[in-house]
């Protein structure tokens, strides 16, 4: 815990420096470790008219929690993707987004970990949630985004979907902003979701909304979600629907 309020207190004292610049939302060259040794990737530009929305969501805090991770790979797709993985992909390229755009980013998990110390998995589980609500609200987030990918039994089901709890007005409309700019991605216009039994929805005691990035059940899915491309258009939907949640605020 130590370790993600240490990184949080220091976001928070460039924060001043965030507010008096208008930041680009333009992906440059990204450094990414792979195999012991850095590696330039040219990320994929996606929209070249995102609007600047420092004014905004500078000062805020984003708490984005890439689900699973460590002993817990979330669900297996078709052809045995882990959803831990592609969880946490999204999720790092979804904080380079919000971070430039000024905000104040606890970035839950950058590798493949959870945050259980049983070795029961049950009980590991419930340590793991309990963890990730309690980071969530020492550093007294303003929003949480929880990232996760769907598993279904029928393989043809697939599309992205955002829940949010049936009590939560603020997550409802964060939801229903995502949602909108996650159909532009996918033929399938899925309707943004309440539902009480999700363990982050019902503890938080911030706005937030959990982001289901489609179907690894769904092998033409699957496939798309493994693609960096793909990867990129969905963390640059979830910025902008909070980004346009937060101007209608």
């Amino acid at each position: 815990m130590k370790r993600y309020l240490k990184s949080f207190d220091k976001r928070k004292r460039l924060s001043l420096l965030n507010h008096r610049i208008i930041v680009s939302i333009v992906i440059g060259l990204c450094i990414v470790i792979a195999g012991g040794s850095l590696i330039l990737h040219k990320a994929t530009k996606v929209d070249n008219n995102v609007p600047g929305w420092s004014w905004v969501l500078g000062g805020k805090t984003v708490f984005i929690d890439a689900g699973h991770g460590g002993v817990d790979p979330g669900a297996v797709g078709y052809n045995n993707t882990l959803e831990k993985n592609i969880n946490l992909e999204v999720a790092k390229r979804l904080n380079l987004l919000v971070t430039q755009a000024g905000c104040n980013v606890v970035m839950l998990r950058d590798d493949d970990r959870d945050f259980g110390n049983s070795n029961n998995l049950m009980q590991r589980k419930r340590e793991d949630l309990a963890f990730r609500i309690r980071a969530a609200m020492e550093t007294e987030a303003d929003i949480y985004l929880s990232i996760h990918a769907n598993s279904f039994p029928d393989p043809g089901q697939f599309g992205p979907q955002v829940f949010y709890h049936p009590n939560s007005s603020e997550g409802e409309k964060l939801a229903l902003s995502i949602q909108e700019k996650l159909n532009t991605l996918s033929e399938k216009q899925r309707a943004a979701k309440a539902n009480q039994s999700y363990f982050i929805l019902k503890n938080t005691g911030m706005v937030a909304v959990t982001v289901e990035l489609g179907f690894l059940s769904n092998p033409e899915e699957e496939e798309r979600l493994n693609q960096a491309d793909h990867q990129q258009k969905l963390a640059m939907a979830i910025f902008e629907g909070l980004g346009n949640y937060l101007t209608k605020d």
